[in-house]
């Protein structure tokens, strides 16, 4: 870039010149060197020195990740990228449109401006892969480092982004079952990924026992150095495995509180649930899929037709809308009190 260089007692003088002639650049910094400064210009005058010289920006940092998006987006692609994008410690993680990965790099950056937390940013690449539910993806901004920790109501949570499941969008949920937890409860955490719902429940009700399942290796690590994380030794026991050994074998009908945060799983498992509740009475949280339009209908007829079938009385505590899942399908949760027959 083009500059104008003047000894420093001149310096104010020229500089007003620059911007009555319209030259100086005022989105870039002056730079000093020893007695002299150098301003950034368009153009040089004739009867000035002229250097070439890198000069830093003077652009204000944006308030906004839709501002540093603006920046090179149009607003409707604005709207798409930051709808889509979720903060677990210092990883941010992004689905991009297709039409705007060639931007992917730009928009990570944007990101790391904005968020001065976030020190990586990985852009989910495909679906959900294999029996685990993981999400794959690719650093496009910042570190290389997706091992992180995420702090949920004074819970520490340590993970690695692309090798477990996890979504920080179920914060709210992960409390709300928590503050229904009474003193001495038994919970079975199906699916429990790094342990999320278990220590949430732990951190506000700390006289539990519960144990947690989870198939994923890499996500069982996690959660045993989690359950040390929180010192919930003793009360919460990891264990690696598939659920339909786990519940009906080594816990049968002990547990006042079946935690089920799957919404693609949960459906094919609730004969796993009825096989880990306590058949005096028990509170199943499960999660399905609907249309949202209508998310519920269906999803309720279902579930109280399945549990009265397998000769249970079910009764529908509460139920609401998690999240979005996608553009046609919404998240929902049940809490539904279930009680063997006579």
């Amino acid at each position: 870039m083009r500059g104008v260089r003047v000894p420093k007692r001149e310096a104010e003088r020229v500089r007003r010149r620059l911007l009555e002639e319209g030259v100086l650049l005022k989105d870039y910094q002056p730079l000093r060197e020893g007695d002299y400064v150098v301003f950034p210009v368009s153009e040089c005058p004739d009867d000035l020195e002229c250097v070439d010289r890198e000069f830093l920006s003077r652009r204000k940092k944006p308030r906004s990740l839709e501002d540093a998006l603006r920046e090179f987006l149009p607003e409707d692609a604005v709207q798409r990228v930051t709808k889509s994008f979720d903060i677990i410690g210092h990883v941010a993680v992004i689905r991009i449109p297709e039409d705007l990965w060639d931007l992917r790099k730009k928009i990570g950056e944007a990101i790391l401006r904005v968020h001065p937390n976030v020190r990586t940013v990985a852009a989910e690449v495909g679906p959900h892969q294999g029996v685990f539910r993981v999400q794959p993806v690719e650093v496009i901004a910042g570190e290389p480092n997706l091992v992180t920790e995420y702090r949920e109501f004074g819970v520490r949570l340590r993970l690695e982004v692309g090798k477990v499941y996890f979504s920080p969008r179920l914060s709210y949920e992960r409390y709300r079952i928590a503050q229904q937890v009474r003193p001495g409860e038994f919970i079975a955490a199906l699916f429990a990924g790094v342990g999320p719902f278990p220590l949430v429940i732990h951190r506000f009700q700390p006289n539990i026992r519960a144990y947690a399942v989870e198939l994923n290796p890499d996500a069982y690590r996690y959660l045993v150095e989690n359950i040390r994380l929180n010192h919930a030794e003793g009360k919460i026991e990891p264990i690696l495995g598939d659920v339909r050994d786990v519940a009906p074998e080594r816990y049968p009908h002990m547990a006042d509180r079946v935690l089920m945060p799957s919404p693609i799983l949960a459906e094919d498992f609730l004969d796993v649930a009825l096989a880990a509740a306590k058949p005096s009475g028990a509170v199943i949280h499960t999660y399905a899929l609907g249309p949202n339009d209508d998310p519920f209908t269906e999803k309720e007829y279902e579930l109280l037709r399945y549990f009265r079938d397998q000769g249970w009385d079910a009764k529908i505590l509460n139920r609401r809308v998690v999240r979005s899942y996608s553009p046609r399908l919404d998240q929902v949760s049940f809490d539904v009190f279930v009680k063997k027959r006579v």
